[in-house]
C-alpha cells in the first residue's frame, strides 16, 4: 500500500467517525427543549455542510496522481482539522 493510499484510508476512517459525531448531534437536538432546538438544528445543518465539502475533498484526493498527492494532502488535513473544531465546539469536550 502506497503512503498515499494508507492516508486516503485514514481519511475515510476518520470522516466515517465525524459522520457518526454528527449523526448523534442530530439525535441530541431531537431530544433538545424546544428552544435549544433551533440552535441544535441549525449547527447540524453546519456540521452537514462541512461533511459534504470534506467528503468531497477526499474524493478529489482519491483522484490525485500519486506525484500530486502531497499537496492536496495539505488542504485536506486543513479541511479535517476545521471540522473536528467545529464539531468539537457543537458537541462540547
Amino acid at each position: 500500500m502506497s503512503t498515499k493510499q494508507g492516508f486516503e484510508q485514514k481519511m475515510r476512517s476518520e470522516l466515517a467517525q465525524l459522520k457518526s459525531e454528527y449523526q448523534a448531534l442530530k439525535a441530541r437536538a431531537g431530544k433538545a427543549e424546544s428552544e435549544l432546538e433551533g440552535e441544535y438544528l441549525t449547527l447540524a445543518e453546519e456540521l452537514k455542510i462541512a461533511l459534504q465539502e470534506a467528503e468531497q475533498k477526499l474524493e478529489l484526493f482519491a483522484e490525485t496522481h500519486e506525484d500530486q498527492w502531497e499537496e492536496f494532502k495539505l488542504d485536506l488535513e486543513r479541511s479535517w482539522e476545521s471540522l473536528r473544531s467545529l464539531i468539537k465546539a457543537v458537541t462540547g469536550p
